[in-house]
């Protein structure tokens, strides 16, 4: 079945014209709040993901598959995997609303329905593995005390920042300038 004959198409064509989809009851500034917090959960999700698959990557020879440190990337990357597609699928549709074209938003809601399940896979493999690595991965944490300088990882949040109000400032223009 084509994007233009589905039944989101159909659904999208009858509803009255808007700036924002029907569940936002046309409140603009829900939709920019929306769209900027999916777009930035997107790219801070695949920031992360890369971020611990290139960690993985590059101690695969060091550490083994069941180490503590092993279990708690795969569970970060897990997690932000799940985050990345479930708002990246948010925020696919609402940047691809536009009412007076349904196939567009009929793709996007098809694409957001094939993707959900795929985030929810990601999301039960980081609750299954935080589960079942729970118990020795605290018991390695609580082996030796190690003070945590979080204070000096603070630049470090210096692009995740940047992300964050470049995000902020498309949505805004996004939804102000239509």
């Amino acid at each position: 079945m084509s994007a233009a004959n589905s039944l989101a198409a159909k659904v999208a064509a009858v509803s009255p014209p808007s700036l924002t989809p029907a569940s936002f009851n046309n409140d603009q500034s829900l939709y920019m709040l929306n769209l900027f917090l999916m777009t930035a959960g997107f790219f801070l999700g695949v920031m992360m993901v890369g971020k611990q698959v290139n960690r993985i990557w590059s101690q695969r020879l060091f550490d083994h598959p069941l180490d503590p440190v092993t279990l708690y990337r795969l569970i970060l990357t897990c997690a932000a995997a799940a985050l990345t597609l479930r708002c990246g699928a948010e925020a696919l549709y609402l940047w691809n609303w536009n009412s007076h074209e349904p196939a567009t938003v009929a793709r996007a809601v098809m694409a957001k329905r094939w993707i959900d399940p795929i985030a929810f896979g990601f999301a039960l493999i980081w609750m299954t593995v935080s589960t079942l690595g729970e118990p020795g991965i605290e018991h390695q944490l609580r082996k030796a005390p190690l003070p945590v300088d979080m204070w000096s990882r603070w630049p470090a949040l210096a692009r995740a920042l940047g992300v964050i109000i470049f995000s902020f400032i498309a949505a805004a223009a996004a939804v102000l300038l239509r």
